[in-house]
């Protein structure tokens, strides 16, 4: 592999974590603090969203594994999504000002639908065309390093970067309009690059003259992943864990702001501590697959987050500095083995499906991988708003209110501790019954270390 194809990687990785984790930590609290709307209102029309983004994720997949083009089958789709999704992140944070009720629903809705159409178009033939630019198997999981990497420096810029600049310029909807406006630019930018610099092999292209196989049909398809045991288990850890960690996510904005008392500055660093554990740590989890196998090492990383969950209901809100920062840097030595993890045993279960079915399905697996995680975000999103509807969490106009019912509290430590810790917990169990046979001696559950970019 050269060096375009890891940078180009790395940016794809970028432009995806930028996208899904500025929407996913600050718009929910956008709604409720700065437009006024109710966190039930708020929290359904999330879910709405996302519920029609796990749908469009299967057609995606679907209609990639399909797509022919002279720039290849997926690399289109770069381009495209990357620029819609810079238009959708435009457009959910400057609301017009003029808009109220039911036509700020309905304008707050249709902005959710385009940001998930864009983050489908985009995710899903990014991981698929990861499984085309090399077959061999250690490579495989020093290109997955690089996506750990891109996804961390995306997450910063919009969990650390983003609340660092709302600190300094005001929370208010106009400090929230002009940051995702430069998040926008970088995320355009980012499709633009990671479509020019990953180039599908010319074994990725089906050539014009030999005979097409029949596409095979819906049902047929969700046979055979069905038979993928592997995949399915897969699926399951990481539909448990993500639930998890999506109320966590959810919750901690309004930790920071509710609970603590304290200004999205310090928001922007507990993600910028969780961030840089996430990198720093890649090195370890990687040596950690090559000596004990890939699937211990992410049953690993699923007991280190249990840990790190629990720590969060350890913080006195009084004396929460530094072990707000403590729990966040364990939280990011997880999470990096979390996603290191499904990015390099999911090619892995790609392969399985080719090896043993005889049919090339890497977008149909991207896309039911892309709808687990859209699911569990929605499943999230909704259980954190219905905790905070039952202990009678109250919206505002503005920067949020100052006081809040006293339940509220111990709502929002289940959501950012308790409930994250348990789907650690379960997931873990799950990932315990994966079991990928090898083609050959070599395709075990290994990894290697990452080796130096060559041309």
């Amino acid at each position: 592999m050269n060096k375009s194809a890891y940078f180009g990687w790395t940016i794809g990785s970028f432009t995806s974590s930028a996208l899904v984790s500025a929407v996913g930590l600050l718009h929910l609290r956008f709604m409720t603090d700065s437009l006024g709307i109710a966190i039930t209102i708020a929290g359904a029309l999330t879910v709405f969203a996302k519920v029609y983004d796990a749908f469009a994720d299967l057609l995606m997949g679907y209609v990639s594994d399909r797509t022919r083009t002279r720039f290849g089958q997926f690399r289109p789709y770069l381009l495209a999504g990357g620029l819609l999704a810079a238009l959708s992140m435009a457009l959910l944070f400057n609301v017009p000002g003029s808009l109220s009720g039911s036509a700020l629903w309905l304008y707050v809705g249709l902005t959710l639908l385009i940001y998930s159409t864009a983050y489908t178009m985009f995710r899903i033939p990014y991981l698929a065309i990861g499984r085309t630019l090399t077959d061999d198997f250690h490579a495989r999981s020093r290109l997955m390093t690089f996506s750990v990497y891109g996804s961390s420096l995306g997450s910063f810029a919009a969990t650390s970067a983003a609340p660092f600049l709302l600190g300094q310029i005001g929370s208010d909807r106009a400090g929230h309009g002009l940051v995702a406006m430069i998040l926008a630019c970088a995320i355009a930018l980012g499709g633009v690059l990671s479509f020019t610099l990953l180039k599908e092999p010319p074994a990725a292209k089906r050539n014009e003259h030999e005979p097409r196989k029949p596409a095979a049909s819906f049902g047929a398809t969700f046979t055979a992943l069905r038979a993928n045991r592997p995949f399915l288990c897969l699926m399951g850890f990481k539909l448990v864990l993500f639930a998890g960690f999506a109320v966590h996510i959810s919750a901690i904005p309004y930790y920071t702001r509710h609970v603590l008392g304290v200004s999205d500055s310090v928001l922007g660093t507990i993600f910028a501590v969780q961030t840089g554990m996430m990198v720093l740590s890649q090195m370890a989890w990687v040596r950690l697959a090559a000596r004990m196998g890939r699937r211990n090492a992410l049953v690993l990383s699923g007991v280190v987050c249990t840990f790190a969950y629990l720590t969060w209901a350890l913080i006195p809100s009084d004396a929460a500095i530094p072990m707000v920062f403590i729990a966040a840097a364990m939280s990011g030595a997880g999470t990096g083995g979390v996603f290191l993890g499904l990015y390099t045993v999911l090619t892995d279960t790609m392969d399985y499906s080719k090896r043993t079915q005889g049919e090339d399905r890497a977008g149909m697996l991207a896309g039911v991988f892309v709808m687990v995680e859209k699911g569990t975000s929605a499943l999230g999103t909704f259980a954190f708003s219905m905790i905070m509807a039952w202990v009678g969490f109250q919206s505002a106009i503005g920067s949020g209110p100052v006081a809040q019912p006293e339940g509220v509290h111990t709502g929002i430590l289940a959501s950012v501790a308790i409930v994250p810790a348990l789907g650690a917990i379960i997931a873990t169990l799950i990932m315990t019954r994966y079991h990928l046979p090898a083609a050959t001696p070599q395709a075990s559950e290994v990894s290697t270390a990452p080796e130096p970019l060559s041309t």
